[in-house]
């Protein structure tokens, strides 16, 4: 998926430093990105939630592996964790709007050093993805995510390679009560879906922004699945074997983590300006 489509397309970004000291860089750390160097944020990302970072030429900047120098190139971080574009330093310690555009020379280049998932990274050779494809990325990324749950309880009783072999019946019945879970918002997703193109009647908007909440309901109803399956299996003697349902997660994680702020990274093309919001 994210290697696909570039999903941040829509996204305010930032132009990297070129210079020798503030070349962007990005180190490959367990469940992401260590993202460090100079961009300059354009004034837009003052009023939006997320960022777009993209690495110098799209390269990684030292040599590395093969997946590494092929690794992602572009990164969505929160605004809130980058210095403020176009506002100054206040008396204490905080910040206040900047009086006018005199008060920032236009090239200015702010320090980044932020940690990344894995599933907040993506490609700018990605086909673009658009506000006006909420709809597709909302429920790509959502089945996706109720996939991998599903894997997850497929784990926990034991149906799956690699898992526990002989699952205590506690961890079976738990197990099948989480699918049935799953089940049912899988079948709510679906519904969502298919009313989408019969609703003539409805506004666009109403129709995307009941998508966007089935899609934010998919993220809490998956996390409660995960949770309550992780927590079976601290309980499981695996004799110091590794319970094959972390590596599934592990696995996972970064469809996961995009769940849970797809709603918000690519919002619909009708929203109101975050400016007017």
């Amino acid at each position: 998926m994210t290697s696909t489509w570039n999903w941040a397309a829509p996204l305010p970004a930032g132009v990297p430093s070129t210079d020798r000291i503030g070349t962007p860089a990005v180190r490959p750390v367990p469940g992401g990105y260590i993202l460090s160097g100079r961009w300059r944020l354009p004034s837009a990302a003052d009023a939006a939630p997320w960022v777009a970072l993209p690495l110098a030429d799209g390269r990684w900047p030292f040599a590395g592996t093969a997946a590494e120098q092929n690794g992602p190139d572009l990164f969505v971080v929160p605004a809130k964790d980058l210095p403020a574009t176009g506002r100054l330093p206040g008396g204490r310690g905080d910040s206040h709007p900047a009086s006018g555009p005199a008060s920032r020379a236009a090239d200015v280049y702010v320090p980044v050093d932020v940690y990344v998932p894995d599933g907040l990274a993506t490609y700018t050779t990605g086909k673009p993805l658009f506000a006006s494809d909420a709809a597709f990325h909302w429920t790509a990324i959502a089945a996706l995510a109720l996939g991998a749950a599903r894997r997850a309880t497929d784990a926990l009783e034991g149906s799956v390679p690699g898992a526990t072999p002989h699952p205590p019946p506690a961890s079976i019945g738990q197990a099948a009560e989480l699918a049935a879970v799953l089940h049912d918002e899988r079948l709510s997703l679906a519904a969502t879906v298919h009313d989408l193109p019969a609703a003539r009647h409805v506004p666009p908007q109403v129709m995307e922004a009941g998508l966007a909440q089935r899609v934010r309901q998919v993220a809490i109803v998956v996390q409660h699945v995960l949770t309550q399956a992780y927590q079976q299996i601290l309980s499981v003697d695996t004799v110091g074997d590794r319970h094959h349902l972390v590596s599934i997660i592990e696995a996972s994680s970064p469809i996961l983590q995009q769940v849970r702020y797809a709603a918000d990274i690519l919002p619909p093309a009708d929203r109101t300006p975050l400016r007017e919001a």
